[in-house]
């Protein structure tokens, strides 16, 4: 390949288990389902956490959660290498296009992009008051349109190669994507009145996750259902812009999520802080697509995740030194296609602080937060996934159980202490890098305000 390109595309809130490509009986995907044809398709993907900015800082510099320490002080921490400027420093002309308010200076992570492109609303940490109004309608989406038409004027004024960047906001919750792809999957007319009510009640999904009846989560499902078969839509989209300028087949295409989200498993909804670490919520796809259809047809078993994205991206740049070293054991992408992937895959989650708690209590009163105060962990080897909970009781599943259905905690002791003592070595071994030293969180009530107007918190 002659200098690729890199089209990094990220679907915010995207459980694997929901694309058609993954197995889903409802056609939700069909633009993605014709690239991951012409690549591979990693089975086994998983998140470093289960929320956007440690996850996103995992995807961008390669380090494990509790090495870049994004999930206490949620920034990049100046000093901390970070893929796109290791692609710039280079040669690479670097574009950023993103509807998710954590995706730019909010947290850094749009330092080392030469061009930022951003809805308003991003910028300003904020939503138009029409918003409310128009998406129940299906009039607006998350900014996906807008983003997507932004970045294909960016990509055709830049300079070869250049790496490209699209964060979407569509599969986040709640869920309103643009009509007629919103009510697509719904079983029965969902009214403007039932889809106005939903979206109100996804604004807290915690409560939603407590008093939920069974037709609002078979709403729910179908209106996520369509958020992604519009987010797919606009995939196309980009994709044929791309091919209409020639620049689609000497790019390297990834598509993936940064986390999932639960719509009523276990008895919880959404993303974040009391979801536990269950798969609907660290499970995510990734699709790579090579020019030359080095990896067209694979579909891999192998544990990987988020980290190994920019590890394998540099590797092919020939800048993998530019990147921080990581004790977390990253793979390379293109040798875990052929199934040689890490022995384990880790996610963490930090603890929920009182300040944080008390917010999340008087906006969600019926839900039980007892449970999920304390930090987590989960450790996969592939055919066993152990959850350590420091506020619950700790869970054990096999990976042939889909619906982390039976805790077998109790049933294989001998499991669990294994893979317990894996949890305390590779802890022991990952450590903060030298350039969180120091680093607090900086967080003014204005912009924790518009944030939640975005649905975080």
């Amino acid at each position: 390949m002659n200098r690729p390109n890199i089209l990094l595309i990220v679907l915010d809130s995207a459980r694997a288990d929901r694309f058609s490509c993954y197995g889903y009986t409802k056609t939700t995907s069909p633009n993605i389902d014709a690239i991951a044809e012409t690549g591979a398709v990693f089975e086994r993907c998983q998140s470093e956490a289960p929320w956007t900015v440690p996850a996103s800082v995992s995807m961008l510099t390669g380090l494990a959660p509790r090495e870049h320490g994004a999930g206490e002080h949620r920034q990049l921490p100046e000093g901390m290498p970070s893929l796109q400027e290791a692609l710039s420093a280079g040669g690479y002309t670097t574009i950023l296009a993103g509807a998710n308010g954590f995706i730019g200076p909010v947290t850094g992570l749009d330092r080392g992009f030469q061009v930022v492109s951003n809805p308003l609303h991003v910028k300003n940490l904020s939503k138009p008051l029409t918003v409310f109004i128009t998406r129940p309608m299906g009039w607006q989406d998350s900014f996906g349109g807008a983003i997507t038409h932004r970045l294909i004027r960016e990509i055709e004024r830049a300079q070869a190669p250049w790496f490209a960047t699209i964060w979407y906001n569509e599969t986040h919750h709640p869920y309103m994507g643009r009509e007629p792809f919103s009510t697509r999957f719904a079983e029965r007319p969902m009214s403007l009145a039932r889809r106005w009510r939903l979206m109100s009640r996804m604004r807290h999904m915690n409560e939603l996750a407590a008093t939920a009846d069974t037709e609002e989560w078979r709403d729910v499902h179908a209106l996520y259902d369509g958020a992604l078969g519009y987010n797919d839509h606009l995939i196309g989209r980009l994709q044929s812009a791309l091919s209409a300028i020639g620049a689609w087949e000497n790019t390297i295409v990834v598509i993936t999520g940064d986390h999932g989200d639960l719509l009523g498993e276990h008895g919880l909804a959404g993303h974040r802080w009391a979801v536990g670490l269950y798969r609907e919520v660290t499970h995510v796809p990734l699709i790579v697509r090579l020019p030359g259809g080095e990896l067209a047809g694979a579909r891999s078993d192998a544990l990987v995740q988020l980290g190994d994205i920019p590890h394998t991206l540099a590797a092919i740049c020939g800048c993998s030194e530019a990147l921080a070293h990581t004790a977390a054991t990253p793979v390379d992408l293109r040798e875990a296609a052929g199934g040689s992937g890490r022995e384990f895959a880790v996610s963490e989650r930090e603890v929920i602080d009182p300040q944080r708690l008390a917010r999340e209590k008087r906006k969600n009163p019926s839900f039980d937060y007892a449970p999920h105060m304390g930090s987590m962990a989960l450790i996969n080897d592939g055919a066993w996934e152990y959850i350590r909970w420091e506020t619950a009781r700790d869970e054990l599943f096999s990976a042939d159980d889909r619906q982390q259905a039976t805790n077998l905690i109790d049933e294989r002791p001998e499991i669990a202490r294994r893979l317990s003592a894996a949890l305390d070595d590779w802890q022991a071994r990952v450590r903060p890098h030298s350039s969180t030293t120091g680093v607090e969180l900086e967080e003014d009530e204005e912009t924790r305000k518009r944030l939640e107007g975005l649905g975080y918190f």
